[in-house]
């Protein structure tokens, strides 16, 4: 199951984890002063603007998430000649599952106990990464914000097989057409009142743009990367107008059609070209916290719901120390191990493929092949 595409190595952006922790500390924030039951009397007119302000944080991460891990795959053809499903899967496993495995079981231990109220049913429904359906009883409070992870795997679990069936990548206008109809879906949904199926489109947008940029030849994305500082600010100003000042009606159609790009160039666009931003963009500490924010963001949800209040401070020190820890004894470990699995899942697909192609046989026996 490996297929060959053809698409230029895409630069590597350095600064990327920076924004993951970004990111992950907007919905921090919004958990915490939206939902932790904190109250700080001069915030209470913007809990709407703080709410999509974390939502913001999580297109983001949708945005670098198709971003980086359609340019890893661009890198492999370009290395390999192909693109190894099994191999790429075994990655997203390693990745994903082990953390998320380890927070949900401590939630049903934590459950037992009274603690905490989680049935075992929502416990299964995150473990399947489906806790973005309507299903009544949801996922709860304290795995609820696993939706973000069904919308992501979902989308790796069908993105690869249409690399792998349909051509869909070796066509860049065919790619762009099929972003057009899935926002064009999504505003025309939205507008009808089937809401749930217009976020659903909507959210695949913002993944299927950082493939998108993931595909652009090199010098495309080095025009992006050098985006003059006014223009980039002028990003940033939209994009919190947005959050601010367009209406609930409006705002989801806004947000499908504008954000995407907006986002985009708000992350390839930072000008750490200059000092003081790259000051920040190529701190070596933030990077390291943006590397260790898929744990954060796991296990924030515990320390930040409406029983906490000021308290939510001191648990999520604590949260970012147990990151840290895992980061170094649990998930460096496994990724080393699914490196090394994947390495070897795609040296056999580059034999297999290579021994395929035999002397002799017509050239369109030998491409299917």
């Amino acid at each position: 199951m490996c297929n060959t595409t053809n698409a230029a190595v895409p630069a590597r952006i350095d600064y990327i984890d920076v924004w993951r922790f970004f990111a992950v500390i907007m919905v921090i924030q919004s958990h915490v002063l939206v939902y932790s039951g904190l109250k700080i009397a001069f915030l209470a007119p913007y809990l709407d603007q703080l709410d999509r302000l974390g939502e913001l944080g999580v297109l983001i991460f949708f945005v670098i998430s198709g971003f980086v891990i359609c340019s890893g795959l661009v890198v492999e053809k370009s290395r390999t000649g192909t693109i190894c499903l099994p191999a790429f899967y075994v990655r997203r496993f390693y990745r994903i599952i082990p953390p998320l495995w380890l927070y949900l079981g401590c939630l049903l231990l934590l459950s037992v106990t009274g603690m905490i109220e989680i049935s075992s049913k929502q416990a299964l429904t995150s473990a399947s990464f489906l806790c973005n359906m309507p299903f009544p009883d949801g996922c709860s409070w304290f795995a609820g914000h696993t939706w973000t992870l069904a919308y992501e795997e979902q989308f790796y679990l069908v993105f690869p097989l249409l690399v792998l069936f349909i051509p869909l990548i070796n066509n860049s206008l065919r790619f762009y057409f099929v972003i057009i109809g899935l926002v064009a879906g999504s505003v025309l949904l939205h507008s009808v009142g089937y809401l749930f199926m217009g976020e659903y489109l909507m959210y695949f947008v913002f993944l299927l743009t950082g493939c998108c940029c993931a595909l652009l030849p090199e010098n495309t994305i080095s025009r992006i990367r050098r985006l003059p500082v006014a223009a980039w600010l002028s990003v940033i100003a939209l994009l919190l107008m947005g959050i601010g000042y367009v209406s609930d009606p409006i705002e989801p159609l806004l947000k499908v059609v504008f954000y995407p790009v907006l986002i985009l160039l708000l992350v390839l666009g930072t000008p750490t070209r200059l000092k003081l931003i790259a000051v920040v963009f190529k701190n070596r500490q933030l990077c390291y916290l943006g590397k260790i924010s898929y744990t954060v963001y796991l296990w924030q949800e515990l320390v930040t719901g409406n029983y906490v209040g000021w308290l939510s401070f001191v648990y999520l020190a604590l949260v970012f120390v147990g990151a840290m820890l895992s980061y170094r004894y649990i998930e460096l470990p496994l990724q080393s191990m699914a490196t090394l699995i994947s390495n070897n899942l795609k040296a056999d697909a580059v034999a297999s493929v290579e021994s395929a192609v035999k002397p002799g046989l017509p050239a369109v026996w030998q491409t299917r092949q």
